[in-house]
């Protein structure tokens, strides 16, 4: 698995997730193996990554408003992600609670 700088505590947090979600995955699971679109995720573990995501962004991710396959098909996806919506986060302030 190649791991992209800045993202090494939260992609063990994330593989932790996914692994908890569906021990089927496989042990060499790399950053880019696809998730969705093979079927090694299912809805239920979706959803929980949806609510880790909105952890670290701090907010809610209305999931309609992109495509989950296009965005979140991989671990590496899913940490660009985050990434690319934190600074958005930090504008728009804490998840209404």
């Amino acid at each position: 698995m190649v791991e992209r700088s800045g993202h090494g505590d939260l992609r063990a947090s994330l593989l932790t997730l996914l692994g908890d979600g569906a021990p089927e995955l496989p042990a060499d699971l790399g950053g880019d193996t696809p998730l969705i679109s093979s079927g090694l995720v299912e809805s239920t573990t979706l959803l929980n990554v949806a609510l880790w995501v909105e952890d670290h962004l701090g907010r809610e991710v209305e999931l309609g408003s992109f495509d989950l396959v296009a965005e979140w098909d991989s671990m590496n996806a899913i940490l660009d992600f985050v990434e690319r919506h934190r600074s958005d986060a930090a504008i728009r302030g804490s998840r209404p609670g």
